[in-house]
């Protein structure tokens, strides 16, 4: 079924607590009731389980065959449906999530259709408990770097999708063109320069970093999807700081909250290759990294309604956000879909999903965090120095009163700390990235992630030519002050320094060195502030 409407049960319930005034619709209902999950048609099922179903992956296979075999004129075929993504997907604003939601959704009922399988539903990764490349996507039509069904060489990949790209711009509608002229795609010919020049597109080769002998997260990314962080992550009170930062168009990149700015990019990166850019839904793990975004996002959802508190942005803020176009889905059988607007996805209900159990979803079961009377402290700081180099570390300064730093370092759980980190001009190379450390000695020299200065890393994902302004990045701090608490570096009446530190390429960067990055990078730490969930 395609385009059905949301169910009754969006409209007495989670459609009512989103799209109405949520936290008081909210209030007026039996919370314990609502943070269980609703009955679905459909389960996405958790890879990492010892009772995942074979099948699932069988079925998967089968609809990624149909779609690289199809024709490139097909909207379905596997590589017209990821350039939706490089035309039309938000990074580093508010409307992240529920973009992807659509997206994913989309695709799961074309697999569905192209499977012949009235069940299947996607997988979701949980890299948390499997934080490396799973090994069944070194396997079949699941591994873009060996299967025959791919296109090898970018030569061959413009022969083939030339012409159908062409032929899909003359049909784009007015309103179309206007997203991609905000995407800075006035031409089809400026889409090609992206996808050659970036590059977007990988020979096989090189299609990922990550290897059957090598499959395993890099420490950064380990950091980056560790229970720490996900529980900073949902401790969220508002939509604005669990979804990205307010933008005004979802080509615009503002900023990106700790679920995009850490688990997303530093996997997207660390998988490498097609991963890394626009793109990136070449890869069949693509859909399973977002599947777990959109039921972390189902979590905190849960949590939100649990507590009483709004699940969408509020006020003035909601409709516009609601109303925000998204033109470029297509549906089963490679029709433009009605449901054409971000509040279409505002939950999974439309598309009759749940989830089974992952990782976070038991953090926050207990309301003692969202009860902390200091929760929503804020405390803006001053850059002491801002030049951000290769050579050259940035630096940060903000005083916190001692209650916040004492209740958020306690070795119990309690108040859950974050700092949001403003860079201006972003790298127009992928690749370069930063290390953010928390009250480091003085020139310090020996600074890696083992260090327990360390906060976390800010990547950047794909080469941000949408970026044109400062953009802020949110990193979880609470990790780094227990541990600093732990072994007595800690004097919580003193300023927190927060050091930015840029890092020469370390994973496979093809053609890029460190001289080169920096060329391209000339980045300027703007403001630095820290809060309280």
């Amino acid at each position: 079924m395609h385009d059905r409407p949301f169910s009754a049960l969006t409209t007495t319930r989670r459609k009512f607590l989103t799209l109405s005034a949520a936290s008081v619709a909210a209030s007026a209902l039996p919370a314990g009731s609502l943070f269980a999950q609703t009955p679905a048609r459909y389960l996405r099922r958790n890879l990492s389980s010892p009772t995942f179903p074979q099948q699932v992956l069988d079925s998967y296979s089968k609809a990624i065959t149909a779609m690289l075999q199809l024709p490139p004129s097909d909207p379905r075929n596997w590589y017209r449906n990821a350039f939706i993504h490089t035309l039309d997907c938000p990074h580093s604003n508010w409307w992240f999530l529920p973009w992807h939601r659509g997206y994913i959704g989309w695709f799961e009922e074309t697999c569905r259709d192209l499977s012949g399988d009235p069940n299947f539903a996607l997988p979701f990764w949980d890299w948390t408990v499997l934080p490396r490349l799973p090994q069944q996507f070194f396997q079949g039509v699941l591994n873009p770097a060996t299967s025959p069904l791919y296109i090898a060489s970018y030569a061959a990949f413009y022969s083939q999708l030339s012409n159908p790209m062409s032929d899909l711009w003359k049909s784009f509608t007015p309103a179309q063109m206007q997203q991609m002229r905000l995407r800075n795609y006035p031409t089809v010919n400026d889409l090609w320069a992206a996808v050659r020049g970036n590059p977007m597109f990988y020979p096989q080769a090189q299609a990922r970093t990550l290897t059957p002998q090598q499959p395993n997260f890099d420490t950064r990314t380990r950091n980056a999807v560790s229970l720490p962080t996900l529980q900073n992550a949902l401790a969220s009170k508002d939509f604005l700081n669990f979804g990205s930062s307010k933008a005004q168009y979802h080509s615009q990149m503002t900023g990106s909250g700790i679920l995009e700015a850490q688990p997303h990019n530093n996997v997207h990166n660390n998988v490498g290759g097609f991963m890394g850019d626009f793109l990136s839904p070449v890869d069949p793990v693509f859909f399973l990294h977002h599947a777990n975004i959109d039921r972390l996002w189902d979590v905190w959802t849960r949590k939100q309604v649990r507590d009483h508190l709004p699940t969408l942005p509020t006020g003035a803020d909601l409709a516009p956000w609601s109303r925000e176009p998204f033109l470029f889905y297509r549906d089963a059988k490679g029709r433009p879909v009605a449901k054409d607007k971000a509040g279409d996805y505002a939950t999974i209900d439309g598309f009759d999903y749940r989830y089974e159990k992952g990782s976070g979803d038991t953090l926050q079961l207990a309301a003692s965090v969202g009860q902390n009377a200091l929760a929503g402290s804020s405390f803006h700081g001053s850059v002491l120095s801002n030049a951000l180099t290769n050579s050259s570390p940035a630096l940060g300064q903000v005083a916190v009163a001692a209650g916040v730093l004492e209740a958020a370092s306690s070795a119990a759980q309690g108040l859950e700390m974050y700092a949001n980190i403003t860079l201006q001009n972003p790298p127009q190379a992928r690749g370069v990235y930063f290390d953010v450390y928390l009250n480091a000695p003085k020139d310090a020299k020996d600074l890696t992630p083992e260090n327990p200065h360390y906060v976390a890393t800010i990547e950047f994902f794909g080469r941000m030519q949408h970026a044109m302004g400062p953009v802020t990045f949110t990193v979880p701090l609470t990790a780094a002050l227990k541990t600093l608490a732990s072994k007595g570096m800690l004097t919580t009446n003193e300023p927190l320094h927060l050091e930015v530190v840029e890092v020469s390429p370390q994973r496979e960067v093809p053609g890029l060195t460190a001289a080169r990055a920096e060329a391209l990078s000339k980045n300027a730490l703007v403001s630095v502030a820290v809060g309280a969930f």
